[in-house]
Protein backbone atom coordinates (compact mmCIF):
# COMPACT_ATOMS: atom_id res chain seq x y z
CA UNK A 1 0.00 0.00 0.00
CA UNK A 2 1.47 3.34 -0.84
CA UNK A 3 1.51 6.60 1.31
CA UNK A 4 -1.04 8.27 -1.30
CA UNK A 5 -3.74 5.97 0.49
CA UNK A 6 -2.69 6.78 4.26
CA UNK A 7 -4.58 10.34 4.32
CA UNK A 8 -8.32 8.85 2.32
CA UNK A 9 -7.83 6.17 4.43
CA UNK A 10 -7.62 7.75 8.15
CA UNK A 11 -9.70 9.94 6.89
CA UNK A 12 -12.80 7.54 6.27
CA UNK A 13 -11.71 5.92 9.57
CA UNK A 14 -12.35 8.88 11.66
CA UNK A 15 -15.88 9.60 10.03
CA UNK A 16 -16.41 5.77 10.21
CA UNK A 17 -15.55 4.85 13.75
CA UNK A 18 -17.49 8.05 14.90
CA UNK A 19 -20.52 6.48 13.67
CA UNK A 20 -20.33 4.23 16.89
CA UNK A 21 -20.42 7.14 19.05
CA UNK A 22 -23.37 9.45 17.95
CA UNK A 23 -24.77 12.58 19.61
CA UNK A 24 -27.69 12.02 21.91
CA UNK A 25 -29.73 15.21 20.27
CA UNK A 26 -28.92 17.66 17.45
CA UNK A 27 -29.01 20.45 20.09
CA UNK A 28 -28.23 21.31 23.37
CA UNK A 29 -30.66 23.09 26.08
CA UNK A 30 -28.17 26.73 25.72
CA UNK A 31 -28.93 27.36 29.33
CA UNK A 32 -27.67 24.40 30.82
CA UNK A 33 -25.74 22.47 28.14
CA UNK A 34 -27.45 19.15 28.34
CA UNK A 35 -29.08 18.28 25.01
CA UNK A 36 -32.50 18.20 24.44
CA UNK A 37 -34.37 15.08 23.43
CA UNK A 38 -37.90 15.47 20.66
CA UNK A 39 -35.98 17.22 17.96
CA UNK A 40 -34.41 15.93 15.05
CA UNK A 41 -32.88 17.48 11.70
CA UNK A 42 -34.56 16.24 8.41
CA UNK A 43 -32.01 16.63 5.41
CA UNK A 44 -32.91 17.38 1.88
CA UNK A 45 -31.89 15.25 -0.50
CA UNK A 46 -29.42 17.33 -2.33
CA UNK A 47 -27.91 17.95 1.15
CA UNK A 48 -26.74 14.01 1.58
CA UNK A 49 -25.85 13.89 -1.80
CA UNK A 50 -23.31 16.82 -1.45
CA UNK A 51 -23.14 16.12 2.21
CA UNK A 52 -19.30 17.27 2.57
CA UNK A 53 -20.05 20.43 1.40
CA UNK A 54 -23.21 21.41 2.59
CA UNK A 55 -21.83 19.78 5.80
CA UNK A 56 -18.51 22.06 5.78
CA UNK A 57 -20.62 25.16 4.80
CA UNK A 58 -22.59 24.80 7.88
CA UNK A 59 -19.57 24.38 10.21
CA UNK A 60 -17.75 27.36 9.31
CA UNK A 61 -20.89 29.40 9.26
CA UNK A 62 -21.23 28.08 13.54
CA UNK A 63 -17.61 29.19 13.71
CA UNK A 64 -16.60 32.29 16.11
CA UNK A 65 -14.40 34.89 14.70
CA UNK A 66 -11.52 33.47 16.88
CA UNK A 67 -12.55 29.75 16.02
CA UNK A 68 -12.56 30.98 12.32
CA UNK A 69 -9.00 32.38 12.40
CA UNK A 70 -7.84 29.26 13.73
CA UNK A 71 -9.32 27.05 11.22
CA UNK A 72 -7.74 29.07 8.36
CA UNK A 73 -4.50 28.13 10.88
CA UNK A 74 -4.57 24.61 10.44
CA UNK A 75 -6.16 24.73 6.77
CA UNK A 76 -2.95 26.43 5.58
CA UNK A 77 -0.66 24.27 7.81
CA UNK A 78 -2.24 21.37 6.58
CA UNK A 79 -2.39 21.98 3.32
CA UNK A 80 1.66 22.64 2.85
CA UNK A 81 2.01 19.98 4.80
CA UNK A 82 0.30 17.56 2.61
CA UNK A 83 0.45 19.21 -0.49
CA UNK A 84 3.80 20.91 -0.38
CA UNK A 85 4.19 25.12 -0.05
CA UNK A 86 3.33 25.17 -4.25
CA UNK A 87 0.17 23.22 -4.64
CA UNK A 88 -0.64 24.10 -1.19
CA UNK A 89 -1.25 27.50 -1.88
CA UNK A 90 -2.93 26.34 -5.43
CA UNK A 91 -5.38 24.53 -3.15
CA UNK A 92 -6.28 27.68 -1.53
CA UNK A 93 -7.92 29.58 -4.42
CA UNK A 94 -10.56 26.73 -4.67
CA UNK A 95 -11.28 27.02 -0.77
CA UNK A 96 -11.60 30.72 -0.88
CA UNK A 97 -14.03 30.20 -3.67
CA UNK A 98 -15.94 27.61 -1.39
CA UNK A 99 -16.03 30.15 1.21
CA UNK A 100 -17.36 32.74 -0.94
CA UNK A 101 -19.93 30.03 -2.01
CA UNK A 102 -21.01 29.45 1.75
CA UNK A 103 -21.56 32.97 2.57
CA UNK A 104 -23.17 34.10 -0.73
CA UNK A 105 -25.28 31.41 -2.85
CA UNK A 106 -28.21 29.44 -1.60
CA UNK A 107 -27.42 25.80 -0.43
CA UNK A 108 -29.69 23.16 0.71
CA UNK A 109 -29.93 23.52 4.46
CA UNK A 110 -30.91 21.28 7.55
CA UNK A 111 -34.50 22.16 9.05
CA UNK A 112 -35.15 21.66 12.79
CA UNK A 113 -38.47 19.86 13.38
CA UNK A 114 -40.34 19.21 17.13
CA UNK A 115 -42.17 16.51 17.62
CA UNK A 116 -44.48 17.68 19.69
CA UNK A 117 -46.61 19.23 17.41
CA UNK A 118 -47.43 22.37 20.19
CA UNK A 119 -43.92 23.39 20.03
CA UNK A 120 -43.04 26.73 18.26
CA UNK A 121 -39.62 27.15 16.95
CA UNK A 122 -39.29 30.53 16.71
CA UNK A 123 -36.29 33.32 15.78
CA UNK A 124 -36.57 36.99 18.19
CA UNK A 125 -33.98 38.84 15.76
CA UNK A 126 -33.41 38.79 12.00
CA UNK A 127 -32.72 41.61 9.25
CA UNK A 128 -33.29 42.33 5.74
CA UNK A 129 -31.78 44.85 3.37
CA UNK A 130 -32.87 47.52 4.38
CA UNK A 131 -31.40 47.37 7.75
CA UNK A 132 -28.03 49.29 6.95
CA UNK A 133 -25.52 46.42 6.97
CA UNK A 134 -28.09 43.92 5.73
CA UNK A 135 -27.61 41.96 2.44
CA UNK A 136 -29.09 44.19 -0.70
CA UNK A 137 -30.49 41.42 -1.97
CA UNK A 138 -32.03 40.11 1.13
CA UNK A 139 -35.59 41.00 1.12
CA UNK A 140 -38.48 40.33 3.16
CA UNK A 141 -39.55 37.44 0.84
CA UNK A 142 -35.75 36.08 1.35
CA UNK A 143 -35.94 36.38 4.78
CA UNK A 144 -39.46 34.48 5.48
CA UNK A 145 -37.60 31.75 2.95
CA UNK A 146 -34.88 31.71 4.70
CA UNK A 147 -36.74 30.90 7.98
CA UNK A 148 -38.86 28.59 6.71
CA UNK A 149 -36.34 26.46 5.41
CA UNK A 150 -34.50 26.40 9.04
CA UNK A 151 -37.44 25.17 10.66
CA UNK A 152 -38.52 28.31 11.77
CA UNK A 153 -42.50 28.63 12.18
CA UNK A 154 -42.36 31.98 13.08
CA UNK A 155 -39.53 35.59 13.23
CA UNK A 156 -39.78 38.50 14.39
CA UNK A 157 -37.81 40.43 11.45
CA UNK A 158 -35.81 43.44 13.74
CA UNK A 159 -34.10 46.08 10.97
CA UNK A 160 -32.10 48.84 12.82
CA UNK A 161 -34.36 51.87 12.81
CA UNK A 162 -36.49 50.17 10.48
CA UNK A 163 -40.16 48.45 10.27
CA UNK A 164 -40.63 48.77 6.48
CA UNK A 165 -40.14 44.56 5.53
CA UNK A 166 -41.54 44.07 9.00
CA UNK A 167 -44.51 45.72 7.64
CA UNK A 168 -44.22 43.90 4.13
CA UNK A 169 -43.77 40.53 5.79
CA UNK A 170 -46.14 40.70 8.03
CA UNK A 171 -48.50 41.38 5.14
CA UNK A 172 -47.61 38.29 3.20
CA UNK A 173 -47.71 35.79 6.01
CA UNK A 174 -51.52 37.19 6.32
CA UNK A 175 -52.22 36.13 2.86
CA UNK A 176 -50.33 33.03 2.60
CA UNK A 177 -49.81 31.38 6.38
CA UNK A 178 -52.43 28.84 5.63
CA UNK A 179 -50.33 27.62 2.75
CA UNK A 180 -46.72 28.15 4.63
CA UNK A 181 -46.98 27.18 7.87
CA UNK A 182 -44.87 30.50 8.25
CA UNK A 183 -45.98 33.20 10.24
CA UNK A 184 -43.54 36.66 10.51
CA UNK A 185 -44.04 38.97 12.94
CA UNK A 186 -42.69 42.66 13.76
CA UNK A 187 -40.48 44.60 15.26
CA UNK A 188 -37.52 46.69 15.33
CA UNK A 189 -33.90 46.80 16.73
CA UNK A 190 -33.43 50.29 18.03
CA UNK A 191 -29.53 51.41 17.63
CA UNK A 192 -28.70 53.71 20.71
CA UNK A 193 -25.24 54.55 22.30
CA UNK A 194 -23.10 51.78 21.89
CA UNK A 195 -26.13 49.51 22.76
CA UNK A 196 -29.15 47.54 20.42
CA UNK A 197 -32.23 46.93 22.04
CA UNK A 198 -34.80 44.81 20.33
CA UNK A 199 -38.16 45.76 20.72
CA UNK A 200 -40.89 43.20 19.85
CA UNK A 201 -44.62 44.41 18.47
CA UNK A 202 -43.01 46.99 16.82
CA UNK A 203 -46.47 48.50 14.74
CA UNK A 204 -45.26 52.05 14.23
CA UNK A 205 -41.48 52.43 13.63
CA UNK A 206 -39.59 53.70 16.57
CA UNK A 207 -37.06 56.80 15.67
CA UNK A 208 -34.50 56.36 17.77
CA UNK A 209 -32.63 59.68 17.00
CA UNK A 210 -33.90 60.95 19.96
CA UNK A 211 -32.67 58.95 22.25
CA UNK A 212 -28.97 58.13 20.79
CA UNK A 213 -27.56 61.32 21.95
CA UNK A 214 -26.80 60.42 25.54
CA UNK A 215 -26.16 56.99 27.70
CA UNK A 216 -28.30 58.49 30.23
CA UNK A 217 -31.42 58.13 27.73
CA UNK A 218 -31.21 54.51 27.55
CA UNK A 219 -33.13 53.84 30.45
CA UNK A 220 -35.58 56.35 29.82
CA UNK A 221 -36.12 54.68 26.21
CA UNK A 222 -36.18 50.96 28.33
CA UNK A 223 -39.15 52.91 30.48
CA UNK A 224 -40.90 54.50 27.74
CA UNK A 225 -41.36 51.12 25.79
CA UNK A 226 -42.41 49.42 29.16
CA UNK A 227 -45.17 51.70 29.33
CA UNK A 228 -46.18 50.83 26.34
CA UNK A 229 -45.99 47.34 27.00
CA UNK A 230 -43.13 46.46 23.59
CA UNK A 231 -41.05 43.77 25.14
CA UNK A 232 -37.53 45.00 25.14
CA UNK A 233 -34.41 42.58 24.40
CA UNK A 234 -30.78 43.50 25.15
CA UNK A 235 -28.70 42.66 22.20
CA UNK A 236 -25.31 40.61 22.04
CA UNK A 237 -22.90 41.57 21.56
CA UNK A 238 -23.42 45.42 22.55
CA UNK A 239 -24.42 44.20 26.23
CA UNK A 240 -21.18 42.15 26.72
CA UNK A 241 -18.76 44.54 24.74
CA UNK A 242 -19.94 47.99 26.65
CA UNK A 243 -21.82 46.87 29.40
CA UNK A 244 -20.03 44.04 31.01
CA UNK A 245 -19.42 44.60 34.87
CA UNK A 246 -15.69 45.14 35.95
CA UNK A 247 -14.04 42.06 37.75
CA UNK A 248 -14.72 42.67 41.51
CA UNK A 249 -18.24 44.34 40.76
CA UNK A 250 -21.62 42.94 42.73
CA UNK A 251 -23.13 41.16 39.47
CA UNK A 252 -25.21 38.33 40.39
CA UNK A 253 -22.84 35.22 39.62
CA UNK A 254 -23.18 31.30 40.26
CA UNK A 255 -19.34 31.84 40.18
CA UNK A 256 -19.34 34.05 43.12
CA UNK A 257 -19.75 31.92 46.12
CA UNK A 258 -18.07 32.79 49.30
CA UNK A 259 -14.66 33.91 50.35
CA UNK A 260 -13.51 31.97 47.46
CA UNK A 261 -15.39 32.73 45.01
CA UNK A 262 -13.96 32.77 41.53
CA UNK A 263 -13.17 36.14 39.57
CA UNK A 264 -14.94 36.96 36.11
CA UNK A 265 -12.79 34.97 33.30
CA UNK A 266 -11.63 37.65 30.99
CA UNK A 267 -13.64 37.47 27.34
CA UNK A 268 -11.95 35.97 24.50
CA UNK A 269 -13.80 38.06 21.74
CA UNK A 270 -13.01 42.03 21.26
CA UNK A 271 -15.13 43.28 24.56
CA UNK A 272 -13.91 42.35 27.55
CA UNK A 273 -14.61 44.68 31.03
CA UNK A 274 -15.47 48.08 30.34
CA UNK A 275 -13.33 51.28 30.96
CA UNK A 276 -14.78 52.97 34.36
CA UNK A 277 -15.49 55.82 32.39
CA UNK A 278 -17.83 53.87 30.19
CA UNK A 279 -19.50 51.65 32.32
CA UNK A 280 -20.08 54.89 34.71
CA UNK A 281 -21.79 56.20 31.79
CA UNK A 282 -23.53 53.26 30.15
CA UNK A 283 -24.24 51.24 32.69
CA UNK A 284 -24.08 46.98 33.17
CA UNK A 285 -25.94 44.66 32.71
CA UNK A 286 -27.49 45.40 36.50
CA UNK A 287 -28.29 48.47 35.64
CA UNK A 288 -30.77 47.01 32.23
CA UNK A 289 -32.40 45.24 35.16
CA UNK A 290 -32.94 47.76 37.14
CA UNK A 291 -33.91 50.11 34.42
CA UNK A 292 -36.78 47.30 33.17
CA UNK A 293 -35.24 45.20 30.51
CA UNK A 294 -37.58 42.14 29.25
CA UNK A 295 -34.97 39.90 28.65
CA UNK A 296 -31.31 39.33 27.18
CA UNK A 297 -29.94 37.40 24.36
CA UNK A 298 -27.62 34.31 25.28
CA UNK A 299 -26.64 33.44 21.83
CA UNK A 300 -26.23 35.19 18.58
CA UNK A 301 -25.41 33.45 15.41
CA UNK A 302 -22.66 35.94 14.22
CA UNK A 303 -19.34 35.18 14.30
CA UNK A 304 -18.16 37.90 17.06
CA UNK A 305 -20.92 37.55 18.95
CA UNK A 306 -20.14 33.78 19.17
CA UNK A 307 -17.37 34.31 20.58
CA UNK A 308 -19.30 35.32 23.79
CA UNK A 309 -17.61 32.89 26.87
CA UNK A 310 -19.64 29.85 28.29
CA UNK A 311 -19.15 31.40 32.23
CA UNK A 312 -20.51 34.34 30.81
CA UNK A 313 -23.62 33.25 29.13
CA UNK A 314 -23.78 31.45 32.52
CA UNK A 315 -23.85 34.58 34.31
CA UNK A 316 -27.03 35.84 32.14
CA UNK A 317 -29.10 33.12 32.95
CA UNK A 318 -28.11 33.19 36.46
CA UNK A 319 -29.19 36.73 36.39
CA UNK A 320 -32.52 35.92 34.64
CA UNK A 321 -33.65 33.45 36.61
CA UNK A 322 -32.86 35.43 40.03
CA UNK A 323 -35.39 38.26 37.81
CA UNK A 324 -37.53 36.01 36.12
CA UNK A 325 -36.44 37.63 32.51
CA UNK A 326 -36.57 35.42 29.12
CA UNK A 327 -33.48 34.41 27.45
CA UNK A 328 -33.60 34.05 23.46
CA UNK A 329 -30.67 32.74 20.85
CA UNK A 330 -31.34 34.50 17.77
CA UNK A 331 -29.95 34.11 14.38
CA UNK A 332 -29.36 37.63 13.66
CA UNK A 333 -29.28 37.12 9.87
CA UNK A 334 -28.47 40.19 7.45
CA UNK A 335 -28.94 37.93 4.45
CA UNK A 336 -25.12 36.14 4.89
CA UNK A 337 -24.79 32.38 5.26
CA UNK A 338 -27.08 29.59 4.94
CA UNK A 339 -27.24 27.90 8.69
CA UNK A 340 -28.26 29.12 12.16
CA UNK A 341 -27.02 28.24 15.60
CA UNK A 342 -29.75 28.63 17.35
CA UNK A 343 -33.45 28.59 17.97
CA UNK A 344 -36.05 28.76 20.06
CA UNK A 345 -38.27 26.77 21.52
CA UNK A 346 -42.01 28.06 22.94
CA UNK A 347 -44.82 25.80 23.98
CA UNK A 348 -47.77 27.46 22.29
CA UNK A 349 -50.91 24.82 22.16
CA UNK A 350 -53.23 25.16 19.30
CA UNK A 351 -50.54 27.64 16.99
CA UNK A 352 -50.89 25.96 13.97
CA UNK A 353 -54.21 27.44 13.74
CA UNK A 354 -53.49 30.75 14.83
CA UNK A 355 -52.72 33.91 12.22
CA UNK A 356 -49.87 36.20 12.42
CA UNK A 357 -51.64 38.64 13.93
CA UNK A 358 -53.04 36.02 16.94
CA UNK A 359 -49.74 34.38 16.90
CA UNK A 360 -47.58 37.70 17.50
CA UNK A 361 -50.15 38.42 20.40
CA UNK A 362 -50.17 34.71 21.89
CA UNK A 363 -46.15 34.87 21.51
CA UNK A 364 -45.98 38.37 23.62
CA UNK A 365 -48.60 37.63 26.57
CA UNK A 366 -46.68 34.25 26.96
CA UNK A 367 -43.39 36.28 27.33
CA UNK A 368 -44.81 38.57 29.48
CA UNK A 369 -46.77 35.83 31.54
CA UNK A 370 -43.88 32.93 31.75
CA UNK A 371 -40.87 35.04 32.12
CA UNK A 372 -37.67 32.74 32.19
CA UNK A 373 -39.85 29.91 31.48
CA UNK A 374 -41.45 30.97 28.48
CA UNK A 375 -38.40 30.14 26.08
CA UNK A 376 -36.48 27.06 26.14
CA UNK A 377 -33.63 28.25 23.41
CA UNK A 378 -31.85 25.23 21.24
CA UNK A 379 -28.13 25.88 20.26
CA UNK A 380 -26.91 23.28 17.26
CA UNK A 381 -24.55 20.94 18.65
CA UNK A 382 -20.63 23.10 18.25
CA UNK A 383 -17.56 23.67 20.55
CA UNK A 384 -18.11 26.46 22.29
CA UNK A 385 -14.41 26.88 23.97
CA UNK A 386 -13.95 28.94 26.97
CA UNK A 387 -10.26 29.59 27.43
CA UNK A 388 -7.76 30.46 24.70
CA UNK A 389 -6.08 26.76 24.47
CA UNK A 390 -9.94 25.65 23.99
CA UNK A 391 -10.11 28.07 20.61
CA UNK A 392 -6.49 26.29 19.65
CA UNK A 393 -8.14 23.31 19.60
CA UNK A 394 -11.29 23.73 18.79
CA UNK A 395 -11.15 22.72 15.04
CA UNK A 396 -10.36 19.31 16.11
CA UNK A 397 -13.02 19.16 19.30
CA UNK A 398 -15.12 20.67 16.30
CA UNK A 399 -14.82 18.25 13.31
CA UNK A 400 -15.44 15.11 16.53
CA UNK A 401 -18.75 17.12 17.08
CA UNK A 402 -19.24 17.22 13.71
CA UNK A 403 -18.44 13.89 12.61
CA UNK A 404 -20.26 12.40 15.26
CA UNK A 405 -23.70 13.73 14.62
CA UNK A 406 -23.25 12.81 11.02
CA UNK A 407 -26.47 10.39 9.93
CA UNK A 408 -26.00 6.88 8.17
CA UNK A 409 -26.17 8.53 4.85
CA UNK A 410 -23.68 11.50 5.41
CA UNK A 411 -21.33 9.29 6.95
CA UNK A 412 -21.54 7.25 3.53
CA UNK A 413 -21.64 10.69 1.58
CA UNK A 414 -18.64 11.98 2.96
CA UNK A 415 -16.75 8.26 2.47
CA UNK A 416 -17.87 8.15 -0.92
CA UNK A 417 -16.56 11.83 -1.64
CA UNK A 418 -13.03 11.28 -0.03
CA UNK A 419 -12.00 8.45 -2.24
CA UNK A 420 -13.77 10.13 -5.19
CA UNK A 421 -11.38 13.24 -4.49
CA UNK A 422 -8.25 10.95 -4.09
CA UNK A 423 -9.29 8.95 -7.24
CA UNK A 424 -9.47 12.58 -9.04
CA UNK A 425 -6.30 13.64 -7.82
CA UNK A 426 -4.32 10.52 -8.64
CA UNK A 427 -5.28 10.90 -12.07
CA UNK A 428 -4.50 14.55 -12.44
CA UNK A 429 -1.15 13.22 -10.55
CA UNK A 430 -0.26 10.28 -12.97
CA UNK A 431 -1.62 12.46 -16.22
CA UNK A 432 1.05 14.99 -15.20
CA UNK A 433 4.48 12.92 -14.95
Amino acid sequence: MTKSWRWPLLLSGFILISQAFPLPSPVRDTATGAWVNGYSLQLPPMYLVFAPFCGLADRLTLLSYHQIVVFMGFLICGLFFIAGVRRGAACLLPFIGFIAWTILVPHPMVRLVASDPDILLIDFHSHTQVSHDGRSSFSAEANMRWHRDQGYGASFITDHNRIESSEKAKAISRADWRKTGYRSLEGEEVSLLKTHLVVLGVHERIDNQPWDSDAAKIPMFIAEMKRERHPVIASLPEYWWYHWPKAGSPTPSPFRRGRNAKKYPLPLGEGGPPQAVGEASLGTINDFVRWGISGFEIINSAPKALDFPPSFRLQIVFLCHLNNLYMTGISDNHGYGYATAAWNAMRIPGWRLMDPDQLETMVLKILRKKGFEAVEVLERARYNPETSFGILVSPLNDAGLYWRSLSPWEAFSWVLWIWIAYGLSAFVISRGR
